[in-house]
């Protein structure tokens, strides 16, 4: 059985300017020195350092050997938001209905609560 990883993985990532990622690979964890000196934000994911492409514009390009990992990627992208929209979007529904009730429970107690103090 495979041991737990003990540190957490940084990355250096390759995004488009919508936050895209196109490519990733890992990268040693940078030093406080070097975190404060730069002035490095380390997201949750562990990304710290990031190069920007301009707009994907080079990936439309025949002579381009990447552009078809490129459009797996970015299918695989929309798909997942479409997914993730379809699967969370009724439970949020559903969620923000019940809030609602509960508000109007939590008031109606409120106002027996202030009433009966009178």
């Amino acid at each position: 059985m495979r041991r737990k990883r003990r540190k957490p993985m940084h990355y250096h990532a390759s995004c488009l300017y919508d936050g895209t990622i196109v490519a990733a690979f890992p990268i040693r964890k940078p030093t406080p020195k070097k975190i404060k000196q730069d002035n490095i934000k380390v997201d949750e994911d562990g990304v710290c350092d990031r190069g920007w492409y301009s707009a994907g514009r080079q990936f439309s390009d025949v002579h381009v050997d990447n552009r078809f990992r490129f459009m797996d990627i970015m299918a695989n992208r929309l798909n997942a938001r479409r997914a993730m929209g379809e699967i969370l979007m009724p439970h949020l529904l559903n969620l923000e209905e019940e809030m609602s009730t509960l508000h109007r429970q939590l008031d109606r107690i409120e106002e027996l609560l202030t009433d009966s103090e009178r």
